[in-house]
């Protein structure tokens, strides 16, 4: 498992795309393959992560 920079979104076709934290694009995958989001670094929150996190949760999930 790895952790990636989601640099694009692409709604239509329901896929990110990737990259890495040198400023490379790896490429576009599906959001069926996108397993968690961050929400803070260091211990300091990300703008709107938790929203983007709570808005992806699956409704079945406590």
């Amino acid at each position: 498992m790895y952790l990636h920079l989601v640099s694009a979104l692409d709604p239509a076709h329901k896929r990110v795309q990737i990259s890495n934290d040198r400023g490379r694009v790896n490429g576009w995958t599906g959001h069926d393959r996108v397993f968690g989001i961050r929400v803070a670094v260091d211990g300091v929150p990300r703008p709107g992560a938790a929203d983007k996190a709570a808005a992806s949760a699956p409704a079945n999930r406590p």
